[in-house]
């Protein structure tokens, strides 16, 4: 059975946006026919003209009529504004709020893992998120004796160490809009009861992150991102029924 037309219009969109950030599609080149699109996506060409309105809101195409949706803006600045745009809306379920939220993550910590190998004082971002990477640890020994306080303990050091990576990638609207963003992420993130094992292994994955980008490995650091981050997204996003309303004291 195909999903509702809102969720696959939404996925739709979702993945095209991101193939423009990546420089898939990049500035300047035409989208495939919404036809092809719709053939792509096993959809009808409903969906797909919804979605690449959606995309042209966001200023990253535009539709002409009797011509293929060309890309007209790849920026990541553009992207996160739009997302937090969409945050502050007072409509917005919790669903939306927290899988707009981890995009947000996502999308600036994969940029800062990309970049990470060109910082001339990359040796300090390393050094703190290796510190978070020994917290988390120590965390999970006093998780696994039974410390109640020990998981708050893991969530604030997890929290530092995006907090650390994203800092490094130097863009200060981007980090402007991250850290007005995260306080809601953190918060949720302490509400929800991950197993001592899904955190052992994210805590493991963040130490293999950190020797990626201490051996310059740039490709398997941003791999290890979005593999660790959209498995986390899809724990988070399992924890929220699509009609829950969002935080109310950040509306």
């Amino acid at each position: 059975m195909e999903p509702t037309r809102e969720t696959k219009t939404m996925m739709i969109a979702s993945q095209l946006e991101q193939m423009i950030l990546d420089n898939t599609f990049e500035t300047g080149c035409f989208l495939p026919s919404q036809q092809e699109l719709a053939t792509q996506f096993n959809t009808s060409s409903r969906p797909v003209r919804e979605a690449l309105k959606i995309l042209e809101a966001k200023g990253l195409v535009t539709i002409s009529q009797g011509r293929r949706t060309e890309v007209v803006n790849t920026s990541l600045n553009q992207y996160i504004e739009s997302i937090s745009t969409s945050i502050m809306n007072s409509t917005i379920c919790q669903t939306k709020l927290m899988q707009n939220l981890m995009q947000v993550r996502i999308a600036v910590a994969t940029s800062a893992a990309r970049d990470f190998t060109r910082l001339e004082d990359r040796k300090r971002f390393l050094s703190q998120m290796w510190r978070s990477v020994g917290q988390m640890e120590a965390a999970l020994k006093a998780i696994n004796g039974k410390d109640a306080a020990a998981v708050e303990r893991f969530n604030q050091a997890e929290a530092d160490f995006h907090r650390t990576l994203i800092q490094s990638n130097g863009n200060q609207i981007l980090i402007s809009i991250y850290e007005s963003l995260s306080p809601i992420l953190d918060k949720t993130m302490n509400t929800i009861k991950f197993t001592a094992a899904q955190l052992e292994k994210r805590s493991k994955d963040y130490a293999y992150l950190c020797e990626a980008l201490q051996n310059g490995q740039t490709d398997l650091a941003v791999a290890l991102v979005l593999v660790t981050l959209t498995s986390l997204e899809t724990t988070v996003m399992d924890t929220y029924p699509d009609d829950k309303p969002a935080f109310e004291s950040y509306a």
